[in-house]
């Protein structure tokens, strides 16, 4: 079954609506607990009641913000997520006390809180971080404060949700050959190749980034809240900028971000020579970025979803049994949505929670990109599994910065099989251009995002107004030192930033894409290679959720982020691919 069986969380909305004041109950009840957690009783049950609270709120959330994506245009569904949104401000409200009274104990008592009980004990790491973050809490009375400004927290995602998606009119253009099509964000990148001519492509990639061109002001003055949000986070919290308020709370490096920045940003010419090859083997006579649809050779294979499945299953056949098992369930029936509906968010992911299964969105149509989606997701499901088994609930949530490392890897896993399994030069080409396409999208084009994501938020700092045209100038620079493409000949792409959802959603996300896969690379090479507890390693990873910081958690798996040298293993990998893809387009 390839749609999701939401009734683990509740029968129906009127069961869900009951529980919401249970929740706001609980709320109410932790709100008690301000100035007694001096002594281990109030301590220790606080945290109990805490627990009790996020089970139940998990629980909540997920089920309705499963049931939102499935439609966004459903406006009762639409206002019960709503609700849940004003539930979470609420709940952040009412417990804003509690980590200002905890620094306020000191470190050396609440340690000796923890120190007291097994329950209290799987609160040491956060404890641990709480206290290493301690000069970026505020006290008691500022943090309420800030935590009345919660529900403004999620409106630029609302509005961002509402240009791109729920007020979006889909329109059919009219082909070359009289074919009429409807272009939807879902479709138009598997409608981009098979057009028949460079207008049509044209016509297509216009239609689907007319939203964003026709509606540039107010996509420019959504994100300007958002960078307005960052800001005033990093100077509330006594950080010097919002890159390194976004860093700090997992203990990541700032030079990690700008070593995958400046490695990128200076290695770009082996971009400008798959774009070269590509031009003179499509018989382009200019090259757009739409034309990156375009494949080298034509394969008509067609994976629907229970094929694209069953072919993971076989890539990984050969991993150990913990391993494989742990992917076979995370694409488990009643757990994936696999196929566009209408209203259905666009896009792919997995959403976990501690104590239920992970559910994964799909919009799968049936591509060779939609097999690597499915497995991507997979792995981010089977990781979620991993740690929910091995971890209590206080560590068992890991960060983005390692999530994608677990993604990828299956990534690997996928390509590899795939190219053993390739008998035809088209299969070879077909696969090699998969493969250094997933580089220029995962690593280059991951890192061009959050570089601009990092000079729009310095605009900020230095105090320049946030327009369209300002935040337009920044991708213009970029795609041309990145491609050497002048993308103000395409008509909308220079608006590409309000295309990305995640600058919107999740600000500081994208870059670690980048750092994940050049992790996972390094892992992956490692178990490949079979260096010594490789796969244990990894495994090791999968199993630690939240329990460490990141930087150390890709370390210990084979990864070190700190070094240069493991971005410049992808650069490397990157030339190896163009180079096997000459050999076989020259083949007779």
């Amino acid at each position: 079954m390839s749609t999701w069986d939401l009734s683990t969380f509740y029968p129906n909305l009127e069961a869900w609506d009951v529980d919401l004041i249970h929740m706001s109950e609980h709320i109410d009840h932790l709100a008690t607990f301000q100035g007694k957690l001096g002594d281990l009783a109030g301590f220790n049950l606080f945290l109990e009641s805490e627990e009790t609270a996020l089970k139940l709120l998990y629980r909540l959330y997920a089920y309705i913000h499963l049931n939102s994506d499935l439609n966004l245009k459903d406006q009762v569904k639409s206002s019960k997520n709503q609700q849940m949104m004003l539930t979470l401000s609420k709940l952040q409200q009412k417990t804003s006390f509690a980590k200002p009274e905890m620094i306020a104990l000191g470190e050396e008592k609440v340690m000796g809180f923890i120190e007291s009980s097994d329950f209290l004990k799987t609160y040491r790491f956060e404890m641990k971080k709480l206290f290493m973050q301690q000069k970026h809490v505020l006290s008691g009375d500022q943090e309420s404060l800030l935590s009345n400004f919660g529900p403004i927290r999620s409106i630029p995602a609302s509005m961002y949700q509402a240009l791109a998606i729920v007020d979006r009119e889909d329109e059919k253009v009219k082909l070359s050959d009289g074919k009429e099509v409807l272009v939807t964000q879902s479709n138009f990148r598997s409608l981009l190749p098979e057009v028949p001519t460079a207008d049509d492509r044209r016509i297509v990639f216009e239609s689907a980034f007319k939203r964003y061109k026709d509606n540039k002001a107010a996509f420019a003055s959504t994100y300007n809240l958002v960078l307005q949000q960052l800001a005033a986070n990093y100077k509330s919290r006594n950080y010097s900028s919002s890159l390194e308020a976004a860093l700090d709370v997992n203990n990541i490096p700032t030079s990690v971000f700008h070593n995958l920045k400046d490695v990128a940003y200076e290695n770009t010419g082996p971009i400008k020579r798959y774009i070269a090859l590509r031009k003179k083997h499509l018989g382009l006579e200019k090259y757009h970025t739409y034309d990156r649809f375009m494949k080298l050779a034509k394969d008509d294979t067609k994976y629907p979803f229970e094929t694209a499945r069953n072919l993971f299953f076989e890539a990984i056949s050969h991993m150990s049994d913990e391993f494989t098992s742990h992917q076979k369930e995370a694409l488990r029936d009643g757990f994936v949505d696999a196929y566009p509906t209408e209203g259905k968010r666009t896009g792919a992911y997995s959403s976990g929670f501690y104590g239920f299964h992970p559910y994964i969105l799909l919009n799968h149509d049936d591509t060779l990109d939609a097999v690597f989606t499915l497995a991507h997701e997979a792995g981010h499901s089977a990781h979620t599994i991993f740690s929910n088994e091995n971890q209590p609930m206080p560590t068992s949530d890991y960060t983005i910065f390692v999530a994608e490392i677990a993604s990828t890897f299956n990534e690997h896993i996928l390509l590899d099989h795939l190219l053993k399994k390739a008998t035809t030069k088209n299969q070879k080409i077909d696969l090699l251009e998969k493969a250094i396409d997933g580089i220029m999208a995962t690593f280059y084009r991951q890192t061009l995002f959050a570089t601009y994501e990092y000079e729009a938020n310095q605009l900020v700092e230095k105090g320049i107004p946030i327009t369209e045209q300002f935040l337009s100038k920044i991708m213009i620079d970029l795609y041309k030192h990145y491609y050497d493409l002048d993308i103000t000949e395409e008509n909308g792409k220079q608006y590409v930033w309000a295309y990305i959802p995640h600058l919107f959603y999740t600000p500081f996300y994208v870059y670690q894409y980048s750092t994940s896969y050049s992790a996972s690379l390094k892992i992956y090479d490692n178990v490949k290679t079979n260096q010594p507890m490789a796969m244990e390693n990894f495994i090791g990873l999968l199993k630690s959720g939240g329990s460490d910081f990141p930087v150390n958690q890709a370390a210990k798996a084979g990864a070190d982020l700190t070094n240069k040298e493991t971005f410049m293993a992808v650069i490397k990998r990157f030339n190896s691919l163009i180079n096997q893809l000459e050999k076989v387009l020259e083949e007779k």
